[in-house]
């Protein structure tokens, strides 16, 4: 088996976990603390978490000699565009969820909802054309992201709590990740790519270790 593929399916697989782990704990502590925001949390990880492993399965797929190549490069594609499609709602809901701390009231967050999806919709009308589509997924994920790591700044200006600190760490990281993991693709770069799962994965581990230290008296 590619050395490559080995190692982006390993770090796949390893992030599918601590992703599920975030979902989980986020779950079980927003139901003891009735944090909305580690409910959402635990909502979009899960989606992450099920993408990842879609993604790891499909690297996996792509090295089998006993399939078809053009089977494999089908199931790999596929499988991207899922993941990418998931990562985006996902990133959407803390978008939003954010929001509605950051401004306050439902009606801000669905006003900045709508704003997200009418600024990502301009982009969206070159899907029409067939081409540079993970581009353009990774571009919308950089924009949402972009917008948590602000709303973040803007929570941790405010409160100065080391909880707060940590999402915003957590999630400048994984906006990085989704930096480096265009610029892999624009620049044909596998070994760049491959700096995107590391720092992901960097990114969701603080993730996690921010879930935990939350706890049953955490009010975040």
């Amino acid at each position: 088996m590619n050395a490559y593929f080995i190692l982006n399916s390993a770090l796949n697989l390893i992030g599918a976990l601590v992703a599920l782990a975030v979902s989980y704990y986020g779950f079980r502590y927003g139901k003891v603390t009735g944090s909305s925001f580690l409910k959402t949390l635990s909502l979009g990880f899960m989606m992450l978490g099920v993408g990842l492993l879609a993604q790891a399965s499909a690297f996996i797929f792509f090295d089998l000699d006993a399939v078809r190549l053009a089977d494999r490069g089908t199931f790999v594609y596929s499988a991207t565009m899922i993941y990418l499609a998931l990562q985006a709602v996902a990133y959407l809901m803390i978008t939003v969820s954010y929001a509605r701390r950051v401004q306050g009231g439902s009606k801000a967050a669905v006003e900045t909802a709508g704003l997200a999806v009418l600024a990502l919709s301009q982009p969206s009308s070159l899907l029409l054309l067939g081409t540079h589509l993970f581009e353009l997924g990774e571009l919308v994920l950089v924009v949402l992201l972009a917008m948590i790591v602000f709303q973040g700044g803007l929570i941790y200006g405010e409160s100065k709590n080391r909880l707060a600190l940590m999402v915003l760490g957590s999630f400048s990281l994984i906006l990085v990740a989704h930096v480096a993991e265009l610029s892999a693709s624009l620049l044909s770069s596998g070994l760049l790519y491959l700096v995107g799962d590391l720092v992901q994965l960097a990114g969701f581990g603080l993730l996690l270790l921010f879930v935990l230290r939350s706890g049953p008296d955490g009010r975040n």
